[in-house]
């Protein structure tokens, strides 16, 4: 036989007082009833008034429980709910902070209706108030371009990661969120699913026209892409617009593999090991272009215009809504010797995995410019300064005139042209960035391609080459051609935005609802016609219809697409 075990015997001990506790309380409760009964029956029997009387003094009454008056003032607003759901306060949580801030104030929060249920539901109601409202002032017959952007997000009632789907119509101006829906997987049929169902809530499929959309496989796919999947449902054609800030992230990436050779790895390990750096890095001991006889030499002929532009961009702050936007040319305006409007400063260097097309620019206009207090190796050396070059010669200018749908095929057609001629400078970024280029030509496509037609950029002989060949093809009945054309950097060199024009150009001002009048004067009186300048504003409502920032910016909810 073992020891006693003490703990067990105190648990059971304290198990059967407990237990002894509960029936005693039980025989109480009984004994009252019993009690009760008995002079409730004795008094209506008995006429005696001192006989009830004095067994009703060994009676028990029941005890009444008294409810607290409950309060009816309600303190939610549609207001206040939504600045609770923009800071992410909980209804528990807000209990606390609403009661706290009342009493703050002087209130007697007795009178104030304060508790989690309330909360909730006034919450609830005010957030189907708000989306009514949304609904019911979204109206109109403006041709609309939906957008969309998925994103991995934490799951609001766990911790699991689930795909967010923002959905986004833009056409009068201002974008309008539809929804964020929750769907089960990136893949296109998913998004396709997600992005009509949305429109059928919001009763809008006649009003869509056009999609804008990363150029990813699961969205631009032949048979089962969300774009071909999405007209196949609504049973029409609509625009396709890729966001071109996509592509142009897309060349970054083309130009720095070769620079620097590619990498599987999450991070690039040469900007970890310049962020680890920075605090020992001396700000104001750095290098610039002119500082090598190599760059100055290329760069001296140009870099008057590349500043001037830079500062153009500056100037325009609205445009630049994120920090490394803003970033991006300041750097390239001390790299060429210049100094920004804000002066001379170098912020610390943020996130440089591959997802951030943005960090490869940065990060290599940064590191070499400080390259004397950071150990490199010749390769390192060499790549960075390849990469410099092809940023501020090229990649500048076509980040920034990216949204600019108007101006999109004069634009790729004159980056394509100008990637093939920088094979001159360095012949394997030069092909690895046409490559890339000639896989999203869209906006040359026999239906985009009628936006040149409202690009002041556009000189007035290519546009009478583009009405004429507009009107030759539609004598000779040639109406076919694909939504993303094939074109080589070799033959694009000689090619004009009048080699893309035939019949189905007319496309675009039927599903815009331009008329097409003013195609029949003189390219020079375009200007002063109501129909050209109604055109012009529909084409500038779609500025950002080939931009995903707007997505971005919403998926905070930052928000593609």
């Amino acid at each position: 036989m073992g020891a006693v075990d003490k703990e067990l015997t105190e648990k059971e001990e304290r198990k059967k007082q407990r237990l002894e506790a509960e029936q005693r309380r039980r025989d109480k409760a009984e004994a009252c009833n019993t009690s009760a009964s008995v002079v409730l029956e004795s008094s209506s029997e008995s006429e005696d008034k001192d006989i009830g009387a004095s067994d009703n003094e060994f009676a028990t009454p029941p005890r009444k429980k008294l409810r607290q008056p409950r309060a009816t003032t309600n303190i939610m607003t549609p207001s206040l709910s939504a600045a609770l759901d923009r800071s992410k306060i909980s209804d528990r949580k807000a209990t606390f902070v609403l009661a706290e801030t009342a009493r703050s104030l002087g209130h007697c929060i007795d009178d104030l209706n304060i508790n989690h249920s309330s909360i909730k539901r006034h919450r609830e109601k005010c957030r189907a108030q708000c989306a009514a409202a949304l609904k019911s002032d979204f109206s109109g017959d403006t041709p609309l371009v939906v957008r969309w952007d998925g994103k991995l997000m934490a799951d609001l009632s766990g911790k699991e990661h689930i795909d967010r789907l923002p959905i986004i119509v833009s056409g009068r101006g201002v974008p309008q969120l539809l929804k964020v829906s929750k769907v089960s997987g990136g893949s296109g049929e998913n998004q396709s699913s997600a992005v009509v169902q949305c429109l059928e809530e919001w009763n809008l499929q006649s009003r869509v026209v056009g999609m804008c959309f990363d150029t990813t496989s699961s969205n631009t796919g032949v048979h089962n892409g969300a774009c071909i999947l999405i007209e196949q449902k609504l049973e029409k054609e609509l625009l396709h617009l890729a966001c071109r800030h996509h592509i142009m992230e897309l060349l970054a990436g083309a130009a720095f593999a070769v620079s620097m050779s590619p990498s599987s790895d999450p991070e690039v390990m040469l900007f970890k090991r310049f962020q680890q750096q920075w605090l020992f890095i001396d700000q104001g001991n750095f290098s610039t272009s002119a500082d090598v006889s190599e760059l100055a030499d290329i760069l001296d002929p140009v870099k008057v215009q590349i500043i001037n532009f830079a500062d153009r961009q500056l100037a325009a702050s609205e445009k630049l809504v994120r920090d490394d936007y803003r970033e991006f040319p300041e750097l390239s305006i001390i790299f060429l010797g210049g100094s920004p409007q804000r002066g001379i400063h170098f912020m610390a260097p943020g996130p440089m995995h591959h997802a951030r097309w943005m960090s490869k620019v940065i990060y290599s206009l940064k590191v070499w410019m400080f390259r004397s207090q950071f150990r490199l190796t010749a390769f390192e050396k060499k790549g960075l300064l390849q990469m410099c070059l092809f940023v501020v010669i090229l990649y500048l200018k076509a980040w920034f005139m990216a949204p600019l749908a108007a101006s999109a095929p004069l634009q790729d057609l004159s980056l394509l042209q100008d990637l093939y001629e920088y094979r001159q400078h360095n012949e394997a970024i030069s092909k690895a960035a046409c490559k890339k280029m000639e896989h999203h030509l869209w906006y040359l496509s026999d239906e985009l391609v009628g936006l040149a037609f409202f690009d002041s950029e556009v000189p007035v002989t290519v546009k009478c080459k583009m009405v004429q060949a507009l009107r030759s093809s539609d004598t000779n009945g040639q109406c076919a051609g694909p939504k993303r054309i094939t074109l080589t950097a070799k033959n694009a060199s000689t090619a004009s935005l009048d080699h893309f024009v035939n019949c189905n150009t007319q496309k675009l001002f039927r599903k815009l609802q331009i008329t097409d009048d003013f195609l029949n004067y003189d390219p020079e009186l375009w200007a002063t016609r109501d129909d050209y300048q109604q055109g012009t504003r529909h084409s500038d409502r779609q500025r950002s219809a080939g931009d995903q920032r707007q997505c971005r910016k919403r998926r905070g909810l930052s928000a593609g697409t």
